[in-house]
């Protein structure tokens, strides 16, 4: 019973998803998006992989298959053990890498060639970023490590982040410099 609702739980976030991508209630539309909204698919099969994550040896073979299908058609991967809120946003979901350990918050944007990747040491804490609410992430960055990239954030294109990020912010360059508080705070 457990199972079956943990899965109930994983289908209200795949339909959530879909509404989201879709951007109307139309059930046209709805069904559209399920098959050519390139967003909702890589999200779609992430949800059922971090779902199928502790299961069993047959579970494990169907999360290899989607997580292969997500690398080789789509170019992007989603670590399993990555925990993603609602509303992600992949307008060009092509060489996404988000690492095993990475937080994501609710109505998050992630454009084409982000890494949230491991700063590489080997220590017993987080070793993998936490993204908060509404922050937008541009192409071509880099966020790598055990930092948090504040709500409402907006982090450059090509920024490599290393050091946490204030909430309402502006991150760009290399290594990542705040530039200012966000003007708008409406995410």
């Amino acid at each position: 019973m457990a199972n079956a609702n943990k899965y109930r739980h994983v289908l209200r976030q795949i339909n959530k998803d879909l509404n989201d991508c879709a951007k109307t209630k139309s059930p046209v539309m709805k069904v559209i998006s399920f098959f050519t909204n390139i967003n909702f698919q890589v999200l779609f099969l992430y949800r059922h992989v971090y779902y199928l994550k502790n299961k069993s040896a047959l579970h494990k073979l169907i999360m290899i298959v989607f997580n292969y299908i997500s690398r080789t058609m789509f170019q992007c991967y989603i670590a399993e053990k990555a925990t993603i809120g609602s509303g992600l946003n992949l307008p060009h979901p092509t060489g996404i890498v988000i690492g095993e350990d990475v937080i994501i918050g609710n109505n998050v944007t992630i454009y084409q060639q982000v890494t949230l990747g491991s700063h590489g040491k080997q220590s017993s804490g987080r070793a993998y970023p936490i993204i908060e609410d509404n922050a937008i992430i541009y192409a071509g960055a880099k966020l790598i490590g055990n930092i948090t990239v504040g709500r409402n954030s907006v982090i450059g294109a090509n920024a490599v982040v290393n050091k946490d990020v204030p909430p309402d912010s502006i991150a760009v360059g290399v290594p990542a410099k705040i530039i200012n508080k966000r003007d708008d705070q409406s995410g």
